[in-house]
C-alpha cells in the first residue's frame, strides 16, 4: 500500500475507468471463453500463473493552472508525470513475495507523458494506460504522482475484474494535502486577508464572517474538487442543518463541506472564542495520512460609538500611540477616557508594528485608518488600517501595506474609498501612493500614483480628496507638491491617471483643505513674507480669492488695522503669518494655523466668505505688554493639527513646553469671546477669537486627531 504519511498535497484525481478484457492462453480450464470466477486458494501461490485482463484506464490532464476557480469534474493534477498501480490483495491470495513479483512485473508507475502518443493533444490531455489484472476481486492503489514521486492524490478500491465480459470502474482519487490556507473577507478594513497561526479575527457585534479553505498540494497545485480533504470546525464537519453548533464563547459554528468554507458568528455580540480548524483526508480507505491544523480567535465588539476620538500621541523623534475618547459635544465640550483608552500596538505579522502613526481618519464602517511614518531603511513606514471591531476591543491586529511607503505623513479618503497617502521625503519615489477598495485596501497599480518620474526631488505636504464631478471623477484627489521653496505644484490626479497642475505665485508649499461649502481647494503657503491663503476652483483651476495672511497686529476692533506695508484697509501685501496646517468646514469656515514675524503660533478662522472671524487665537500671548510670560508655554509651542469636527467646532492640536497647557482644544468657531488678558507682540491686547469649548490634557505632544460622528 502506498502511504506518505503526515504530509500535505492538494490535488484530486477523478478517473474513468473502461475495461476490455480478453480471454488468456494458460491451458486447462482457464482458457475457457465463459466468464469463471478466479479460485480462492488456502495456500498463498509462489507465483500466479493465471489468465491476466487488459484493463484500459482513461484519465485527463489539465492545463496547468493555480486557480481555484477552475472545477473540472475529472479532475487530475497538472504536475502529474505518472501513474502508479499497485495491487494489494486479490481473490487468489498473493501475498509476500509473490504478490511484489506481480507489483513489479505487471503494474507499477506508469509514465504520464504529454503529447506522447499516450497522452496526444495540446491541452487538456487525454491519457489511455492499460494494466493487467487477475481476475476476481482485486483491491488495487492508484496513486498521480511527480517527477519527485510526490503523491500528488490516491485512491484505494476493490475492483471486480470478471473475466469475459466488459469491466467499467470509476475511481475519485482523494486529495493529498500539502498546504492549508484559511482566508476571509470581514467587511472591515475593506476586507480580505489570510488567517495566520494564534491571529484573533475582529467582527463587530452579531456580524457572522465566512471563512474559506483552500489546499495546495506538493507541486504547488491548488486542490480542487472532487476528493477534496474534509474540514473540521471545532469538531464539526456540517451546519448541523442551518442551525450551527453553539461552541463555548457563545459562538455559532457551521461547516459547508462543498464549498469548503465555515461561518462564524458570536451570537451575543461581544466576546472572544477559540477556534481550532483541522484538514484530514476526505476517506479512510485512501491510505493517506495527514492532519492540518490551524488555531485562531474569534472576536466580537461593538464598533466605536458617535461622538469617538482618536488622537496620535508622538512619543519619540519616531514613535507614538494613540489615545480614545468619547468626546461629548456642547456649550462646553467633555473628554472621557474610551475603554480600552490606547490603541493595541498592532502588528499583525505581515509588516511592521503601527509605530509611529502621523496621520488617522475614519472610514464609512468605522475602522481606523493610519498612515504610519518611517525614518527609513529598514522601516520607511505603511499604511494601516485596524477594524473597527478591534479598536473597541483591544485586539492586536491590523491590515499593513508597505508598498511604495516612504515616511508617508498624511492621508485622505476618496470617494470611491480609495485611499490616498501622501509621502514626505523629496527623496520618495512615490509622491502620493493610492489604494484601491478591491475586496481589500490593494496598491493601486500605478495609474494613479504621483511619482518621482514627473516630479523629480520633491516631496508631499498633502492630499486631500475632492468630490465627484465630471472634471475630476470619483477617486480625484488633490495634492501639495512641493520642495518647500521654490517649486511648489497642486497636483489633481484623477482614477483614469490624468492629472492637472495647478501654478500661483502665492501658492508655495501649500497645506490644503477641501471647503465643500464653496466647492474650492483653500491653499495656505508658508513663505515667509509671502504667505497667503489661496482660494481654487478645482473644476476650473481658476485662482478666485488669495491675500496674505497677517497676525493679530494687523487685525483689532473687527478690522485690519495697521496691515503692513502700513495702514492697508485690507489684508493684502506683505504676511505676517506662515502657515503649517489647514481645515475646512462643510459649513466654508476655514482655519489656518502657523507661524508669526515673532516666531510664534497662532490660529486664524475664517468665515464663508473668507472673511476673518474675530481675532486670532493667541497662543503666542504674554501675559503682559511686551512680557517674557507666555501663556500657553515659553520655547516650543507648535500648532500639529486642525480639524474641524463638526460645521461649526473645531479642534487644535497644541505642542507645549507648559506641561499644563499641552493637549486638545475646542473651539465654537460662531462665538467669539475674550480668549484671554494676553498681548501680542506689538503690546496689543489680542482681540476676541472663536470660544474654547473644551481641553484635553496629554502628557505627550498631539499630532493629528479622527472624529467619528
Amino acid at each position: 500500500m502506498n502511504r506518505l504519511g503526515n504530509k500535505f498535497f492538494a490535488s484530486m484525481l477523478a478517473i474513468a475507468t473502461a475495461a476490455s478484457l480478453a480471454a488468456c492462453s494458460g491451458g486447462g480450464s482457464h482458457s475457457s471463453a465463459m466468464p469463471q470466477p478466479a479460485p480462492v486458494s488456502s495456500t498463498a501461490p509462489a507465483t500466479y500463473a493465471g489468465p491476466l485482463a487488459d484493463t484500459t484506464f482513461t484519465i485527463t490532464i489539465p492545463v496547468p493552472t493555480t486557480s481555484s476557480k477552475a472545477r473540472r469534474p475529472a479532475y487530475v493534477s497538472s504536475s502529474t508525470t505518472k501513474i502508479v498501480f499497485t495491487l494489494n490483495s486479490d481473490t487468489v491470495g498473493l501475498s509476500g513475495a509473490a504478490l511484489t513479483t506481480f507489483n513489479t512485473t505487471n503494474l507499477g508507475a506508469k509514465a504520464v507523458t504529454l503529447n506522447s502518443a499516450t497522452c496526444p493533444g495540446s491541452g487538456p490531455w487525454t491519457c489511455t494506460l492499460t494494466i493487467k489484472l487477475p481476475p476476481g476481486t482485486d483491491n488495487l492503489t492508484v496513486s498521480a504522482q511527480d517527477g519527485s514521486s510526490n503523491i500528488l492524490s490516491q485512491q484505494i478500491q476493490n475492483l471486480t475484474v470478471v473475466a469475459g465480459s466488459a469491466n467499467s470502474f470509476s475511481m475519485t482519487l482523494d486529495a493529498n494535502a500539502a498546504t492549508l490556507t484559511v482566508s476571509a473577507s470581514s467587511g472591515f478594513c475593506a476586507g480580505a486577508f489570510t488567517v495566520s497561526n494564534a491571529q484573533t479575527i475582529p467582527t463587530v457585534g452579531t456580524t457572522a464572517v465566512t471563512f474559506s479553505a483552500s489546499y495546495k498540494d506538493l507541486a504547488g497545485k491548488t486542490i480542487i474538487a472532487p476528493g477534496l480533504p474534509k474540514l473540521t470546525v471545532n469538531g464539526h464537519t456540517d451546519d448541523n442543518g442551518g442551525a450551527g453548533y453553539t461552541d463555548p464563547g457563545n459562538l455559532n459554528t457551521k461547516v459547508n463541506q462543498a464549498t469548503q468554507t465555515y461561518t462564524l458568528q458570536i451570537t451575543t455580540g461581544s466576546g472572544t472564542a477559540a477556534v481550532a480548524v483541522t484538514a484530514t483526508p476526505n476517506v479512510g480507505t485512501d491510505g493517506l495520512s495527514f492532519s492540518k491544523t490551524l488555531n485562531h480567535s474569534f472576536q466580537a465588539g461593538s464598533a466605536p460609538p458617535a461622538s469617538f476620538l482618536a488622537v496620535i500621541e508622538q512619543t519619540g523623534a519616531a514613535s507614538g500611540k494613540i489615545e480614545l475618547f468619547t468626546l461629548t459635544l456642547g456649550a462646553t465640550d467633555s473628554f472621557t477616557a474610551a475603554s480600552p483608552a490606547t490603541l493595541a500596538s498592532t502588528n499583525p505579522g505581515a509588516g511592521p508594528d503601527v509605530d509611529f502613526p502621523q496621520d488617522l481618519l475614519f472610514d464609512t464602517n468605522g475602522d481606523l485608518l493610519i498612515a504610519n511614518g518611517g525614518a527609513g531603511n529598514p522601516d520607511f513606514g505603511n499604511f494601516a488600517c485596524v477594524p473597527a471591531g478591534a479598536i473597541t476591543t483591544g485586539a492586536n491586529v491590523a491590515t499593513v501595506l508597505t508598498t511604495n511607503m516612504d515616511d508617508p505623513a498624511f492621508l485622505a479618503l476618496g470617494t470611491d474609498s480609495t485611499v490616498a497617502l501622501a509621502n514626505v521625503p523629496a527623496a520618495a519615489g512615490v509622491k502620493v501612493e493610492e489604494f484601491e477598495l478591491t475586496g481589500a485596501y490593494t496598491p493601486d497599480s500605478g495609474t494613479r500614483n504621483i511619482t518621482n518620474a514627473t516630479y523629480p526631488g520633491l516631496g508631499s505636504l498633502g492630499v486631500i480628496a475632492l468630490p465627484a464631478t465630471g472634471t475630476n471623477p470619483s477617486g480625484s484627489f488633490a495634492s501639495s507638491i512641493t520642495n518647500g521653496t521654490t517649486v511648489s505644484h497642486i497636483v489633481i490626479k484623477r482614477p483614469d491617471g490624468t492629472s492637472t497642475q495647478i501654478d500661483n505665485t502665492h501658492i508655495v508649499a501649500p497645506a490644503l483643505a477641501y471647503d465643500p461649502f464653496n466647492n474650492q481647494i483653500a491653499a495656505a503657503s508658508s513663505n515667509g513674507t509671502n504667505s497667503w491663503l489661496n482660494f481654487v476652483n478645482p473644476t476650473s483651476f481658476a485662482v478666485v480669492k488669495q491675500f496674505a495672511m497677517h497676525d493679530t497686529g494687523c487685525y483689532s476692533a473687527g478690522a485690519w488695522n495697521n496691515c503692513p506695508p502700513g495702514g492697508a484697509a485690507t489684508p493684502t501685501g506683505v504676511s505676517d503669518m506662515k502657515a503649517s496646517v489647514i481645515a475646512a468646514s462643510s459649513s466654508g469656515y476655514v482655519a489656518v494655523g502657523g507661524i508669526t514675524s515673532s516666531g510664534e503660533p497662532e490660529v486664524q478662522v475664517y468665515n464663508p466668505s473668507h472673511d476673518p472671524t474675530g481675532g486670532p487665537i493667541p497662543y503666542d500671548g504674554t501675559t503682559t505688554p511686551g512680557g517674557a510670560t507666555f501663556i500657553y508655554g515659553s520655547a516650543t509651542i507648535i500648532v500639529s493639527a486642525l480639524r474641524f469636527i463638526t460645521p461649526t467646532k473645531l479642534l487644535v492640536s497644541l505642542q507645549s513646553d507648559n506641561a499644563a497647557k499641552q493637549g486638545i482644544y475646542t473651539y465654537d468657531v460662531t462665538t467669539l469671546a475674550s480668549p484671554c488678558t494676553c498681548y501680542d507682540a506689538n503690546a496689543d491686547q489680542y482681540a476676541s477669537s472663536p470660544k474654547q469649548t473644551g481641553f484635553q490634557q496629554l502628557g505627550n505632544s498631539p499630532l493629528s486627531a479622527a472624529y467619528k460622528l
